[in-house]
């Protein structure tokens, strides 16, 4: 078979390799569609080296071999591997039973789309839990910084959800325009505007009850911090890419009394229920719900893949890699 690997940092080859072999509990499946995750791209950066297909998480597949009474072959699925298992970026992976849900129907770039908004589903049961807002009992704001995948999905639940106002910013006009079709009631195209500064103008000063971070640097980590209102919570969900320590606002979180949540490994939620309701949320969308998926790219193209998915000046949504 023919699978990505990791060759140092940033660079990428195709390789052929022996088909892998499923073992007892175990399913081979045929890779239809993966797709680039941020933190793939942390991952590549650093010359990480796993097996043939690795770093890879997010695809949909069809099983062509089965270990597991419970998975028939034939059946559609859904990978939500764990990091150490990942081996979408190949045609054909062995995952675990535990490691796959089935699919409702046979549409790849359809319930592609269902790992990221599950592992979305996921943080928002740690950033917005039951929550009581003041006495006012008002519709909740937010503002969501980095309008990538992850923060287009975070929009999708946010507006779901009842948010009364909901800001998004990005380098990109494409991406802030999937955002107000996915429910923004207000965009921040940087560096022209300034996040916090748009925040406070729209908000009167006061600051939104949920600021969530999307986009993985120490600058937006430190933007969301100065956004929040007065005992408002804060989200960071985009993967860090140092300490950066130094460059938080420690001082006006604390004044604030906000609180703050992360989130990791979607994967190990028991039961797996955080992509299950995903994947029930993407069955029900509207036929005409705008796609996420912007670029679909071949697998002998995959450091093109890598390359666009990881210059936000570009404006690609989620990028897919194909297996022809």
């Amino acid at each position: 078979m023919r699978a990505a690997t990791v060759d140092g940092p940033n660079r990428l080859s195709v390789i052929t390799v022996p088909d892998p072999v499923p073992g007892p509990g175990e399913l081979l499946i045929r890779t239809q569609l993966a797709a680039i995750c941020g933190s793939d791209l942390h991952l590549l950066a650093t010359g990480t080296r796993g097996e043939p297909g690795s770093p890879g998480h997010e695809s949909v597949g069809v099983v062509l071999q089965s270990n597991d009474p419970a998975v028939a072959v034939g059946t559609s699925v859904l990978c939500v591997p764990l990091a150490a298992g990942a081996t979408a970026f190949a045609e054909l992976q062995v995952q675990p039973a535990s490691a796959v849900l089935p699919l409702p129907w046979d549409e790849p770039q359809r319930f592609l789309l269902a790992q990221q908004l599950g592992t979305a589903i996921f943080a928002m049961k740690r950033f917005w839990p039951q929550v009581r807002l003041p006495a006012s009992a008002r519709p909740a704001t937010a503002a969501v910084v980095g309008a990538g995948p992850a923060g287009l999905a975070f929009v999708q639940l946010l507006h779901r959800a009842g948010f009364r106002q909901i800001v998004v910013s990005d380098l990109s006009p494409r991406r802030l325009r999937l955002a107000r079709a996915y429910g923004a009631t207000d965009t921040v195209l940087v560096p022209e505007r300034d996040i916090v500064a748009a925040v406070a103008d729209l908000t009167d000063g006061v600051g939104v009850d949920l600021a969530i971070e999307a986009a993985g640097s120490s600058a937006t980590r430190a933007q969301v911090m100065r956004v929040v209102r007065d005992e408002g919570r804060i989200g960071l969900f985009g993967l860090a890419e140092s300490t950066g320590l130094e460059q938080y606002p420690f001082d006006e979180v604390f004044h604030r009394r906000a609180t703050i949540e992360m989130t990791w490994n979607a994967q190990a939620e028991p039961g797996l229920s955080s992509f299950r309701e995903a994947i029930d949320l993407v069955a029900s969308a509207a036929a005409d719900t705008p796609p996420m998926i912007s670029d679909a790219v071949p697998l002998e193209q995959i450091g093109a893949a890598f390359a666009l998915a990881g210059d936000p000046a570009r404006g690609a949504g989620k990028v897919a890699v194909t297996f022809g």
